[in-house]
Protein backbone atom coordinates (compact mmCIF):
# COMPACT_ATOMS: atom_id res chain seq x y z
CA UNK A 1 0.00 0.00 0.00
CA UNK A 2 2.60 2.38 0.53
CA UNK A 3 4.70 1.42 -2.20
CA UNK A 4 1.58 2.00 -4.38
CA UNK A 5 1.46 5.37 -2.48
CA UNK A 6 4.50 6.27 -3.41
CA UNK A 7 4.76 5.14 -6.81
CA UNK A 8 2.04 7.45 -7.06
CA UNK A 9 3.75 10.62 -5.77
CA UNK A 10 6.82 9.62 -7.78
CA UNK A 11 4.61 9.47 -11.28
CA UNK A 12 2.98 12.89 -10.34
CA UNK A 13 5.78 14.68 -8.96
CA UNK A 14 6.16 17.85 -11.27
CA UNK A 15 2.62 18.45 -10.62
CA UNK A 16 2.78 18.07 -6.97
CA UNK A 17 6.17 20.29 -7.02
CA UNK A 18 3.43 22.74 -9.09
CA UNK A 19 1.02 22.82 -6.61
CA UNK A 20 3.41 23.55 -3.82
CA UNK A 21 5.05 26.23 -5.58
CA UNK A 22 2.26 27.64 -6.22
CA UNK A 23 0.87 27.64 -2.21
CA UNK A 24 4.42 29.32 -1.68
CA UNK A 25 3.79 32.44 -4.53
CA UNK A 26 0.31 32.92 -2.83
CA UNK A 27 1.12 32.61 1.03
CA UNK A 28 3.91 35.26 -0.08
CA UNK A 29 1.25 37.65 -1.89
CA UNK A 30 -0.47 37.61 0.94
CA UNK A 31 2.04 38.29 3.10
CA UNK A 32 3.24 41.05 0.96
CA UNK A 33 -0.23 42.86 0.56
CA UNK A 34 -0.41 42.83 4.27
CA UNK A 35 2.83 44.52 4.68
CA UNK A 36 1.86 47.07 1.87
CA UNK A 37 -1.26 48.16 3.76
CA UNK A 38 -0.01 48.44 6.69
CA UNK A 39 2.84 50.53 5.30
CA UNK A 40 0.45 52.41 3.50
CA UNK A 41 -1.45 52.92 6.44
CA UNK A 42 1.36 54.25 8.46
CA UNK A 43 2.41 56.69 5.62
CA UNK A 44 -1.14 57.99 5.42
CA UNK A 45 -0.95 58.75 9.41
CA UNK A 46 1.79 60.20 9.15
CA UNK A 47 0.82 62.65 6.30
CA UNK A 48 -2.22 63.47 8.66
CA UNK A 49 -0.28 64.01 11.65
CA UNK A 50 2.05 66.32 10.02
CA UNK A 51 -0.36 68.38 8.19
CA UNK A 52 -2.15 68.77 11.46
CA UNK A 53 1.65 69.60 12.60
CA UNK A 54 1.55 72.44 9.90
CA UNK A 55 4.49 70.84 8.16
CA UNK A 56 4.64 68.06 5.44
CA UNK A 57 6.26 64.18 5.58
CA UNK A 58 7.79 64.39 1.92
CA UNK A 59 11.67 65.10 1.89
CA UNK A 60 12.15 68.78 0.28
CA UNK A 61 14.99 70.95 -0.48
CA UNK A 62 14.38 74.75 0.05
CA UNK A 63 16.25 77.74 0.14
CA UNK A 64 17.14 79.07 3.65
CA UNK A 65 18.92 82.35 3.90
CA UNK A 66 20.05 82.08 0.14
CA UNK A 67 21.29 78.60 0.96
CA UNK A 68 19.92 75.53 -0.46
CA UNK A 69 18.84 72.47 2.21
CA UNK A 70 17.78 69.50 2.34
CA UNK A 71 15.05 68.13 4.42
CA UNK A 72 15.20 64.43 4.73
CA UNK A 73 11.75 62.57 4.60
CA UNK A 74 10.11 63.33 8.14
CA UNK A 75 12.60 65.91 8.99
CA UNK A 76 10.62 68.94 9.15
CA UNK A 77 7.39 67.25 10.67
CA UNK A 78 8.78 65.64 13.66
CA UNK A 79 10.43 68.95 14.53
CA UNK A 80 7.00 70.25 14.00
CA UNK A 81 5.41 68.12 16.62
CA UNK A 82 8.25 68.31 18.90
CA UNK A 83 7.65 72.13 19.14
CA UNK A 84 4.21 71.45 19.48
CA UNK A 85 4.40 68.84 22.14
CA UNK A 86 7.08 71.37 24.20
CA UNK A 87 4.63 74.20 23.68
CA UNK A 88 1.79 72.31 25.00
CA UNK A 89 4.25 71.10 28.07
CA UNK A 90 4.73 75.12 28.42
CA UNK A 91 1.31 76.47 28.62
CA UNK A 92 0.32 73.29 30.58
CA UNK A 93 3.05 74.20 33.15
CA UNK A 94 1.67 78.03 32.45
CA UNK A 95 -1.52 77.40 33.33
CA UNK A 96 -0.53 75.53 36.73
CA UNK A 97 1.66 77.83 37.97
CA UNK A 98 -1.07 80.67 37.33
CA UNK A 99 -3.90 78.27 38.87
CA UNK A 100 -1.51 77.83 42.01
CA UNK A 101 -0.40 81.42 41.99
CA UNK A 102 -4.66 82.21 41.85
CA UNK A 103 -5.36 79.63 44.96
CA UNK A 104 -2.53 81.54 46.85
CA UNK A 105 -3.90 84.91 46.69
CA UNK A 106 -7.62 83.64 46.87
CA UNK A 107 -6.20 82.06 50.33
CA UNK A 108 -4.69 85.26 51.53
CA UNK A 109 -7.48 87.42 50.82
CA UNK A 110 -9.90 84.80 52.47
CA UNK A 111 -7.55 84.76 55.62
CA UNK A 112 -7.40 88.50 55.31
CA UNK A 113 -11.12 88.91 55.02
CA UNK A 114 -11.65 86.16 58.22
CA UNK A 115 -9.04 88.84 60.24
CA UNK A 116 -11.47 91.13 59.60
CA UNK A 117 -14.75 89.73 60.38
CA UNK A 118 -13.48 88.37 63.47
CA UNK A 119 -12.00 91.97 64.33
CA UNK A 120 -15.35 93.47 63.09
CA UNK A 121 -17.65 90.72 65.41
CA UNK A 122 -14.91 91.37 68.15
CA UNK A 123 -15.80 95.58 68.08
CA UNK A 124 -19.29 94.38 68.08
CA UNK A 125 -19.34 92.43 70.99
CA UNK A 126 -17.58 95.35 72.87
CA UNK A 127 -19.69 98.24 71.67
CA UNK A 128 -22.92 95.98 72.68
CA UNK A 129 -21.06 95.20 75.86
CA UNK A 130 -20.23 99.41 76.27
CA UNK A 131 -24.01 100.01 75.70
CA UNK A 132 -25.66 97.73 78.16
CA UNK A 133 -23.04 99.58 80.78
CA UNK A 134 -24.55 102.47 79.50
CA UNK A 135 -28.15 101.53 79.76
CA UNK A 136 -27.33 99.88 83.24
CA UNK A 137 -25.93 103.47 84.53
CA UNK A 138 -28.98 105.07 83.50
CA UNK A 139 -31.54 102.51 85.02
CA UNK A 140 -29.19 102.87 88.62
CA UNK A 141 -30.02 106.52 88.76
CA UNK A 142 -31.17 107.36 91.81
CA UNK A 143 -33.54 109.95 91.25
CA UNK A 144 -35.11 107.65 88.58
CA UNK A 145 -34.97 110.34 86.16
CA UNK A 146 -33.85 108.08 83.66
CA UNK A 147 -31.62 110.94 81.66
CA UNK A 148 -28.58 110.52 78.91
CA UNK A 149 -25.55 111.60 79.01
CA UNK A 150 -22.82 111.97 77.09
CA UNK A 151 -21.13 108.15 77.83
CA UNK A 152 -24.56 107.09 76.51
CA UNK A 153 -24.49 109.09 73.16
CA UNK A 154 -21.19 107.59 72.27
CA UNK A 155 -22.14 104.09 72.88
CA UNK A 156 -24.79 104.43 70.79
CA UNK A 157 -22.41 105.90 68.06
CA UNK A 158 -19.78 103.35 68.66
CA UNK A 159 -23.10 100.56 68.49
CA UNK A 160 -24.02 101.68 65.36
CA UNK A 161 -20.72 101.71 63.92
CA UNK A 162 -20.38 105.57 63.87
CA UNK A 163 -16.92 107.02 64.53
CA UNK A 164 -16.56 108.96 67.51
CA UNK A 165 -17.07 113.09 67.44
CA UNK A 166 -13.04 114.03 67.25
CA UNK A 167 -11.94 115.62 70.54
CA UNK A 168 -11.16 118.76 69.53
CA UNK A 169 -14.82 120.22 68.63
Amino acid sequence: MIAAVLAALGRHRQWLTLIAVGAAAAFLYVQWSRVTGERDRALQWSEIACAAAGSTYAASVETVDGKRVKYATGERCKAAITNLAAFRADSDRMTADKLAAAMRDRDARTRTYAAHARAAAEAARAATLRMEAADAKIEAQANGANRVDGDWFVALNDLAGLRAQPADR
